[in-house]
């Protein structure tokens, strides 16, 4: 029986290899390699959970809302105003890493606080210059002024003395008003104490034929003083009001 041999690299098509060189024999895939599965990551499976953090969840803008309605918060300016600053000024510091941490609130929040601050302020400073103009004492009236004060025209106000005397418009509701002022010397003075205090006013009102005019059983005269015992230089005024201690609404003086 005869074998047939098997057949050689000329028998399956293949050129024959050149001399000297070993015959080539067809590439197979490297051990453990192949083609990624169709759709699937060109370099391997994400780590599970990970996720690209470049689709990330936007950042929280709660601390810039809060720091914009904080500023909206008039009735307690301050408190809710530096609250407001310091949220503020926190989402600015978060906003240096790109994203929207909500700049634009915050920055309207720090503006806002900022000048409703300046504006409380601006408002205490101004109510009490007019503070400082309202509120008077003796040594500052003049005639014509309208003034009200506690225990004012109290029938013991010579013994207690009065509270802080405010100036009103002679329109409004007020408890006396001014016809009269003296400044006193050394010797009125050192004679205040041991005189009638209502010599000085009635003696004023009795030369005065207009002033007279308004005095009677409905209005009286009162003399005041800053100081029960008044030093040269003080001011001594006198003033009109009514009898039954209500209060007047209109100027006496033309």
């Amino acid at each position: 029986m005869s074998s047939t041999p098997p057949e050689g690299p000329e028998d399956q098509g293949y050129p024959p290899p050149p001399y000297g060189q070993q015959p080539q024999q067809p590439q197979q895939p490297a051990y453990g390699q192949g083609y990624p599965p169709a759709g699937g990551h060109p370099y391997g499976q994400a780590f599970p959970g990970g996720g690209d953090p470049r689709q990330e969840a936007p950042p929280s803008k709660a601390m810039a809302i809060t720091s914009l309605a904080l500023s909206l918060l008039f009735c307690v300016p301050f408190v809710a105003a530096i609250a407001s600053i310091v949220l503020g000024v926190i989402v600015l510091g978060r906003s240096k890493d790109g994203r929207d941490h909500g700049r634009g609130m915050a920055i309207a929040g720090i503006v806002i606080s900022t000048a409703v601050m300046l504006a409380t302020v601006a408002l205490l400073v101004v109510a009490v210059v007019l503070g400082l103009n309202t509120f008077k004492d003796v040594n500052d009236l003049a005639v014509g002024d309208c003034i009200s004060a506690d225990n004012l025209v109290d029938p013991d106000v010579e013994d207690e003395g009065f509270g802080l005397m405010t100036i009103e418009s002679c329109t409004d509701e007020h408890d006396a008003e001014v016809v009269g002022t003296l400044t006193l010397d050394a010797e009125q003075a050192a004679a205040y104490d041991a005189s009638p205090v209502g010599e000085i006013c009635q003696s004023l009102v009795l030369d005065d034929p207009e002033l007279f005019a308004l005095v009677g059983p409905g209005i009286e005269v009162l003399t005041i003083t800053d100081a029960a015992e008044p030093d040269a230089g003080d001011q001594v005024a006198c003033i009109l009001y009514n009898a039954d201690g209500s209060p007047l609404d209109e100027p006496l003086l033309d």
